[in-house]
């Protein structure tokens, strides 16, 4: 009966206690940032992200060959890029948000293309082979 009676006591007690508020007032050059920072967050439509580069050559009869074998093996992988950073050609494939899930791609990708590495790049958000990374 007393241990009811001592419950019933400090339930009544925090009742009657008043919450504090808090208040924060920030600097109008921190509101300023922050929305800034919110705005151009919205606006950016890529990721960091991870591509397999499966040829780099200076032939670009080689490079051409290359992505109509790629295509022809792996016709589901639409994000087929190529680049030319003089005098060389890279072929870019696929679009993961890991690296886990890219050196997994890698693994399947180089027994056919055995010069492929992963590379690090900004990947649209729409490019992504899975959204879930």
């Amino acid at each position: 009966m007393k241990y009811r009676l001592f419950v019933f006591f400090l339930l009544v007690m925090a009742l009657r206690t008043n919450a504090q508020q808090v208040i924060i007032t920030e600097e109008p050059s921190i509101s300023a940032l922050m929305e800034k920072f919110i705005n151009w967050n919205a606006e950016k439509d890529y990721v960091s992200g991870w591509r397999i580069q499966i040829i780099n050559t200076d032939d670009r009869r080689l490079m051409e060959k290359t992505i109509a074998a790629f295509k022809n093996r792996y016709p589901y992988i639409g994000n087929v890029h190529w680049e030319q950073v003089s005098p060389y050609y890279k072929v870019k494939v696929g679009g993961f948000g890991s690296k886990i899930k890219a050196q997994a791609f890698l693994a399947e990708v180089r027994q056919y293309f055995p010069s492929s590495i992963t590379v690090w790049e900004k990947i649209k958000e729409s490019e992504l082979l899975e959204k879930n990374d």
